[in-house]
């Protein structure tokens, strides 16, 4: 065994659970069982800085507050990277490049970074063929779900009942629910893009018999001895079997092996391909490489590589400070060429697509929350499910959509709602804000009657944003399950649901 090690681990952001923040999480916590000292620096901190803590690994988002040295800096993304070698210029250093297109997964070109770690095959091309990396310098080290939690679930079904969709971008999803439905599939919809973060998945996964995602989250899937259907947004690969799996694994479940277009039809070929035994066979093959364990010790080796390296040739000081220098100096804001000015320019010359949608929410016209929509005239924020051909549930304790109108003056809101009150013992109430202002507390009892509700919001024209944007809230007492309350396997937690809005000029 190495001996003990202090490693610094860096990572731009744990703000959320992407699948860098849940592999930092699973490294840093590896690391701490195997004997090692990690700790974690990140300048935006969240709930996986929470586990980590939760977990004794010492998190800080600024290291100045960091008073002894450390033995090796595994650096994640370009930014913390870079910022981790200037506070300790003497210590050596790995960066893991997780992503091919991302800005600030772009390699650190310092003498102070020993090794490359390509994540898949993928990214070893960006670091060897785009960078200019040695190829001696790089190395591959698939990622790996922690499969201790991870488990395997109750033994599938012949043919499946129910699905979950990991969203982290929109792209996939309406094919994936018309192809389930055409199967009498029940489907529920996870993610980010879904306004539906899953905080625990290793709860959730056990419970359907088919997912639908990549990359990391599909290895924890087949983990759980899931039937998974490699896709998201980007493109769909298919039905992972055994052969399959051989073939897509040194890709990481991700970019190239998303060959297809996400349409009902192809996603419907995928599905018709679930094998319940060959599902199986892929969590026992994945399982099989050791998890964790075996990753973490890949890694060590590794760290032990670049600290004897760097025993017989340290690098220079100097060196490294005009490398620093060099790359700073390419971060400044007239450097044009650089991957993430350029996307921020993109993302500032389509604001208002990416903010608001394409149109302006009319006045005196039906504007529906359903799938029949064509005017893309709201956006989902959080707390909202995906939308179906009458509306869309609120799932959560929030629900917060947001709109823009063409005039600013005072509104009038005539909401069609349903509230899940399926019994006249179940009481709802929802309190709502328009950009945080206080307009209204709904309160709903029992069905008094089994079709939609209005209800009549005035909206003031000083509760009215810049540009005529509006942030609409709901906050919800009492969502519920239709599972919680013994009604159906649906574990939504429901509260109301939007079939439409029509806006008027108050007059």
């Amino acid at each position: 065994m190495t001996r003990a090690l202090t490693v610094l681990m860096t990572n731009i952001t744990l703000g959320g659970r992407t699948g860098t923040e849940i592999q930092t999480r699973n490294i840093a916590l590896e690391l701490l069982r195997q004997g090692h000292k990690p700790l974690v620096y990140t300048p935006v901190s969240g709930p996986i800085a929470d586990e980590l803590r939760a977990g004794s690994v010492p998190v800080v988002t600024d290291l100045t507050n960091v008073a002894q040295p450390v033995d090796i800096i595994h650096g994640h993304h370009l930014p913390t990277t870079l910022i981790a070698v200037a506070r300790f210029p003497e210590s050596p250093a790995i960066f893991v490049c997780h992503d091919f297109m991302a800005w600030h997964d772009s390699p650190p070109l310092l003498p102070a970074v020993r090794r490359y770690v390509a994540v898949d095959e993928t990214v070893h091309d960006r670091l060897t063929l785009e960078s200019g990396i040695p190829q001696a310098r790089v190395r591959v080290v698939l990622n790996v779900p922690d499969i201790r939690r991870f488990l395997p679930g109750p033994a599938l079904p012949p043919w499946p009942k129910r699905a979950l969709a990991f969203a982290k971008n929109q792209g996939h999803v309406a094919a994936i629910t018309a192809a389930c439905a055409q199967r009498g599939i029940h489907l529920d919809v996870v993610g980010q893009a879904a306004g539906r973060v899953v905080e625990a998945p290793e709860r959730l996964l056990p419970d359907y018999d088919l997912v639908f995602t990549s990359a990391l989250s599909a290895m924890e899937a087949m983990a759980c001895g899931r039937a998974v259907v490699v896709c998201d947004g980007r493109g769909l690969a298919g039905m992972c079997d055994v052969e399959c799996f051989l073939a897509w694994r040194r890709l990481n479940f991700g970019l190239r092996t998303l060959r297809l277009p996400v349409t009902p039809e192809t996603v419907g070929m995928a599905i018709d391909r679930y094998d319940a035994t060959a599902a199986g066979e892929v969590g026992a093959q994945l399982r099989a490489e050791g998890g964790l364990d075996a990753y973490v010790r890949q890694l060590t080796g590794l760290y032990d590589e670049v600290l004897e390296e760097h025993r017989r040739a340290p690098h220079s000081v100097a060196d490294l400070s005009r490398a620093l220098a060099t790359q700073l100096q390419n971060a400044q804001a007239d450097s044009a060429a650089l991957p993430w000015l350029r996307e921020r320019q993109l993302l500032l010359d389509r604001l208002d697509e990416v903010l608001y949608g394409t149109t302006c929410a009319p006045l005196d016209s039906f504007l529906a929350f359903g799938t029949g929509e064509t005017r893309r005239w709201w956006k989902k924020i959080r707390g909202f499910s995906h939308p179906e051909d009458w509306g869309t549930w609120s799932d959560g304790s929030m629900a917060i959509a947001m709109f823009r109108v063409a005039e600013a003056g005072e509104l009038r809101a005539e909401l069609v709602l349903h509230p899940f009150v399926p019994d006249n013992k179940r009481e709802l109430t929802v309190t709502v804000t328009v950009n945080g202002l206080l307009m209204d507390t709904w309160r709903f009892r029992g069905p008094d009657t089994t079709g939609p509700r209005t209800r009549s919001l005035r909206i003031p024209q000083d509760a009215v944003g810049q540009g005529g944007v509006i942030w609409l809230a709901f906050a919800i007492k009492n969502a519920l399950s239709p599972r919680q309350l013994g009604l159906s396997d649906d574990a939504r937690a429901l509260g109301i649901g939007l079939h439409g809005v029509t806006l008027h000029a108050a007059r």
